[in-house]
């Protein structure tokens, strides 16, 4: 497994208000390999009051609730799940909590997160950041679902994905941590063959280039680190509106 990961300000923001999270860990014995990752992406809300303290809540509290089940050698997906499904509601509960304890009215981060064991991954997600999991002949295996109001248009047909691209309500969200008192993550599981290159990234890279663009690069033949600064390059230079965050796992 080769892993890289990058975030930059953009052009246009004072900070960078994302986080990012990636732990590994390996065993080998008995002639046997048992490889793990961890890999998390928050990206703080702009529109809100530290966003970058939100972010920070996120990835450190997914760190504590996913260490012990990355180094452990008798874990199974039941346990994985809980444990995801566990660390998103326990950083909803401490930024919410953040919040009120220091009066602020609106504080909030998405967050996509991968927890890859075997050839199985599981994958969860609040918010518009997004994992894209994409085979080795570039077509995108699996997708996060945004929760923003423009992803609800284009679910009811109302618009179509490239109209939804441009739409000035895109970063709507309809879900997001640190909000409201209880959250839901939608949490999926899926088999990892080999060769697949697995993305996660805020909506200021893949906002800023289209899918067949992501594809491309993805499957480029360089390390996940180089991939990692091509895609976010090529987004700065699009775009660079927004904060630009990308973690890459090539399988």
């Amino acid at each position: 497994m080769d892993i890289g990961y990058l975030t930059l300000r953009g052009k246009v923001r004072e900070k960078d208000e994302d986080s990012l999270l990636v732990l590994s860990s390996a065993f080998a014995y008995e002639g046997k390999e048992d490889e793990k990752a961890v890999a998390v992406l928050a990206d703080g809300m702009g529109g809100g009051e530290l966003g970058e303290v939100a972010s920070r809540i996120a990835v450190t509290t997914f760190r504590n609730n996913l260490l012990p089940l990355l180094v452990s050698e008798a874990v199974d997906g039941n346990m994985i799940r809980t444990g995801m499904t566990d660390a998103f509601e326990r950083t909803n509960a401490e930024i919410f909590s953040y919040s009120k304890n220091h009066q602020l009215s609106f504080m909030g981060t998405t967050a996509t997160a991968l927890f890859l064991y075997g050839k199985r991954a599981l994958i969860g997600n609040v918010g518009d950041s997004r994992t894209y999991v994409i085979d080795p002949e570039g077509r995108v295996k699996f997708r996060t679902r945004d929760h923003s109001y423009v992803q609800e248009l284009i679910l009811s047909g109302e618009i179509s994905e490239d109209e939804g691209r441009n739409d000035p309500r895109r970063n709507q969200l309809t879900r997001a941590l640190g909000i409201e008192r209880t959250i839901f993550a939608d949490i999926s599981s899926m088999e990892v063959g080999g060769g697949e290159t697995i993305l996660l990234c805020c909506d200021g890279l893949w906002g800023a280039l289209s899918e067949s663009e992501l594809r491309k690069q993805a499957i480029r033949g360089e390390s996940a680190q180089e991939t990692a600064k091509i895609l976010a390059d090529e987004a700065n230079e699009n775009d660079g509106s927004d904060n630009i965050s990308i973690i890459v796992l090539k399988i």
